[in-house]
C-alpha cells in the first residue's frame, strides 16, 4: 500500500455521478493525494460560462476556478460522497482511511465552505450515498 502520491496515482474514469478520479494504486490513510499540480483562480461568476460552473467552488458572486479550463488538474473531478475517503486541510487532500486501487476518491462538498445559499440547489436532491 503507497503512502505517497504522484502523477501516475489517480485516473479519471465514468462515475455514478459523471466523471471522477479512481486511485490506481491502494493508498494507505494519512497519505497525501496529489491532485492538483496547477492553482485555481478567482473569477466573477458571470465569467465563467454555464457549461463550466459546474467545475468551480461558488463563494458568493465570485467563483475559484480551474487557471485553464482547457487542462484541469483531476482534483476538479472529485464527487461528493457522505462517506468521503478523503478530507482537505487548507485545500491539500489527504486519504481519510486506506484507498483501495480501483476505488473512487471521494470529498464532502460541505467541507469546501461554500455559503449555504449556494448549496441549496446541489443538496436539495437526496445523496445516494
Amino acid at each position: 500500500m503507497a503512502s505517497s502520491t504522484d502523477e501516475f496515482s489517480f485516473v479519471l474514469r465514468p462515475a455514478k455521478h459523471g466523471i471522477g478520479v479512481f486511485a490506481v494504486h491502494a493508498i494507505a490513510a494519512g497519505t497525501h493525494l496529489r491532485l492538483w499540480a496547477g492553482e485555481s483562480r478567482e473569477l466573477r461568476t458571470e465569467q465563467v460560462p454555464e457549461a463550466f460552473r459546474c467545475y468551480c467552488i461558488k463563494m458568493g458572486t465570485t467563483v475559484y476556478a480551474p487557471k485553464d479550463f482547457g487542462a484541469m488538474d483531476v482534483g476538479w473531478f472529485l464527487n461528493h460522497s457522505d462517506t468521503p475517503n478523503a478530507h482537505h486541510r487548507d485545500f491539500e487532500y489527504y486519504a481519510s482511511r486506506d484507498i483501495a486501487a480501483g476505488e473512487e476518491i471521494t470529498i464532502d462538498y460541505n467541507s469546501l465552505g461554500e455559503p449555504e445559499e449556494q448549496k441549496q440547489d446541489y443538496y436539495r436532491q437526496p445523496s445516494e450515498d
